[in-house]
């Protein structure tokens, strides 16, 4: 129940990350879906900001709602933050883990902030970035995923693509091992090369391996996680590229030529045997998903959580096959509706993409499946609902 008032949703631009407008866009969306009053507001558009202020003013809104830290755009003057003076709550969507800075600035004034993370590891996390900033509240969910638009037929069109990879890479996989540069004491970095070894080999999110790695050291306590937190962004973004270059490493080990859809991997050392897109729109990755008979996929860090990527796959007919997440493995099948596999056992686990595209029942009984779990439980009305209940409570 909105008791008659809206919801503001922030709106990133279309001249932004594509995904950052079409997450913004869809979070909305899926309020509107329940029946629900929304008032979409782009940061880019002076008189719809003007509009949200008013409406704010004048008593009429819930709750409002945007992706990373828009709702810190909405001022009545430069650092002055309308959210920090009135007691509407705000929702801030987190696009990835709190200890990333792409995130941006988290602790602007707001009296009721409340967080939706996309790994439940990262519930509590927000404070290794901002430890003086006190949220009213965080909820753990993925991201929901996009239903195709020719959903009536996604499963009798013609299917050109064999397999599917989206995500982009930096340095060509050349990435700095930045908490060598950041720490200077010999034992600490020592730490950090165990925190890294342990998540290359394991598929675990960044304070899961932090954790283990301290304990097996003998350093059991929250002052020892707290004292690693400076490095926590680095060693994200390492590991992050990491696996997302031996994913494809693997694929073209295997002789599976891979459409690779986002930046940066012309130079890696096996980019002949991948045919590369380069950045490119999200609509065309969604194309690219109604295409594919396969979608590979890493985590992103999310390995207690999901990548929205996954869910729209399904929701596109496609089969996926998976970083390992403890959240995927309980919403899906595993060997089923959805296909895992984690960093010791990739070699063999990788077999499967052949599998899938030499037995069409096979595949095709895969997609069936996993379509009906995602439509029923991983769409955007899913997340929304969550939120309604959060602010219910």
């Amino acid at each position: 129940m909105s008791n008659g008032k809206k919801i503001i949703a922030f709106i990133v631009s279309q001249g932004n990350h594509p995904a950052l407008h079409r997450n913004s866009w869809e979070i909305g969306k899926g309020f509107e879906q329940l029946g629900l009053d929304v008032e979409f507001t782009y940061l880019n558009d002076p008189s719809a900001m003007q509009r949200a202020y008013d409406l704010m003013m004048a008593g009429e809104v819930w709750f409002s709602i945007g992706v990373n830290d828009t709702g810190s755009f909405l001022q009545t003057a430069p650092g002055h933050y309308v959210l920090g003076d009135m007691d509407i709550p705000h929702v801030s969507v987190l696009l990835d883990a709190p200890y990333n800075a792409a995130n941006g600035n988290l602790a602007f004034p707001c009296k009721k902030h409340y967080l939706w993370v996309l790994d439940k590891s990262h519930v509590g996390a927000i404070k290794y970035r901002f430890p003086e900033k006190k949220f009213a509240g965080e909820i753990f969910q993925p991201l929901g995923g996009d239903v195709a638009q020719n959903e009536d037929d996604i499963f009798s069109a013609d299917r050109d693509l064999d397999v599917v990879f989206s995500a982009s890479m930096f340095d060509d996989g050349n990435i700095k091992m930045y908490w060598r540069e950041q720490a200077d004491n010999p034992y600490v970095i020592g730490i950090l090369d165990d925190v890294v070894e342990y998540m290359l080999a394991n598929p675990v999110s960044l304070l899961q391996a932090v954790r283990y790695v301290l304990e097996e050291h003998g350093l059991i306590g929250q002052a020892y996680i707290d004292a690693l937190a400076p490095f926590f962004h680095g060693i994200f973004f390492y590991v992050k590229m990491k696996r997302r270059y031996r994913t494809l490493e693997e694929l073209t080990k295997k002789d599976i030529r891979v459409d690779v859809f986002g930046p940066g991997w012309d130079n890696v050392p096996f980019a002949k045997r991948l045919k590369l897109h380069g950045a490119v729109s999200y609509d065309t990755v969604l194309d690219a998903f109604s295409r594919a008979k396969v979608v590979v996929q890493d985590q992103a860090e999310f390995n207690n959580g999901g990548h929205d990527r996954v869910f729209t796959a399904m929701l596109n007919g496609a089969v996926v096959v998976s970083e390992y997440s403890s959240y995927l493995d309980r919403e899906f099948e595993d060997g089923s509706e959805i296909y895992l596999f984690d960093w010791k056992n990739i070699g063999q686990q990788m077999n499967v993409v052949d599998e899938l595209l030499l037995d069409e029942s096979k595949r095709l009984a895969s997609a069936i499946r996993a379509y009906g779990t995602a439509k029923a439980n991983h769409c955007w009305a899913n997340r929304a609902q969550r939120v309604l209940e959060m602010m219910s409570l």
